[in-house]
């Protein structure tokens, strides 16, 4: 077992594949699994992986601090690593992606570093249509912000440096991680040494040459409502608050126009801005 290396997996209803997986994974690394599931669909802990139930009353963000509190409290791992439930990963990925974290912090101010994201059904790399990658030594690719699943965090600066919002809920949890870091003279990133499969949202939409992800219609009451949040954060970028706010805008019309579920997808996003603009939020 790499006793360095503790992994963060957080699970709702998961297929016999997605469990079979983390049974692999349990066997070479320690961890927390944490079953947002209304009831409990493990008895006990798995492998080397601590088990918690938590059910889902503090989605995705509540569970990832419940796991890293934990890990800080244990303090036996050096580093943490966060697996989605349904991104596909082989046994070697949490040590290849924690070597490359290595690797790269020698030469830059690392706080949190993600792998290449490939698309699970076809794996055709993840691209901005707007932002180009620049690349730099050691495989190191900055990233204004870094998708959670298959990222690499050193597990000390969650002691104060880095701190999971657990009023956001589901959306923008990671990246706001990384503009906490930005904040502290850190840098966030992707290297292209490592890959994972994984699939962003349910569908997508195509719109000439470009792609639209789709997800789930519940999740639009919470990139609603956490936009107009974070977009009273001084420390979140000017630049995420422009391009996002004017792709939200231009959504919440003819989203419901051209999805089969717009209305539905309408109504939440409606709900998410009543939500932002009158909900109180600590402004960082």
């Amino acid at each position: 077992m790499n006793k360095d290396i503790a992994l963060v997996i957080v699970i709702l209803q998961p297929s016999t594949e997605e469990l079979d997986q983390i049974k692999r994974l349990s066997t070479a690394y320690a961890g927390v699994v944490v079953d947002n599931s209304s009831e409990p669909i493990i008895n006990g802990d798995i492998g080397f992986l601590h088990y918690i139930h938590n059910g889902n009353k503090d989605g995705i963000a509540g569970a990832q601090a419940l796991a890293v509190n934990y890990l800080l409290e244990k303090n036996t791992a050096d580093y943490v690593v966060f697996v989605d439930q349904d991104s596909s990963i082989d046994l070697d990925y949490p040590a290849s992606i924690c070597r490359e974290y290595q690797s790269i912090a020698r030469k830059f101010p690392l706080a949190i570093l993600g792998p290449t994201v490939l698309h699970k059904d076809d794996g055709e790399e993840y691209k901005s249509v707007v932002h180009k990658d620049k690349l730099l030594d050691q495989g190191f690719i900055p990233r204004r912000d870094v998708i959670s699943s298959g990222s690499c965090i050193k597990l000390s600066l969650f002691n104060g440096t880095l701190k999971i919002d657990k009023a956001l809920f589901i959306d923008y949890v990671d990246f706001d991680l990384c503009w906490q870091a930005e904040r502290q003279g850190l840098v966030c990133g992707i290297t292209n040494r490592v890959k994972i499969k994984h699939k962003v949202g349910q569908r997508e939409l195509s719109l000439g040459r470009y792609k639209v992800i789709i997800s789930n219609p519940k999740r639009y009451f919470f990139q609603y409502r956490n936009y107009l949040w974070l977009a009273k954060r001084r420390y979140v970028p000017f630049q995420w608050k422009v391009a996002s706010g004017i792709k939200l805008i231009l959504r919440f019309f003819y989203f419901p126009l051209l999805l089969k579920d717009g209305p539905r997808i309408w109504i939440n996003m409606a709900k998410g801005i009543f939500a932002g603009l009158n909900c109180k939020m600590k402004i960082r």
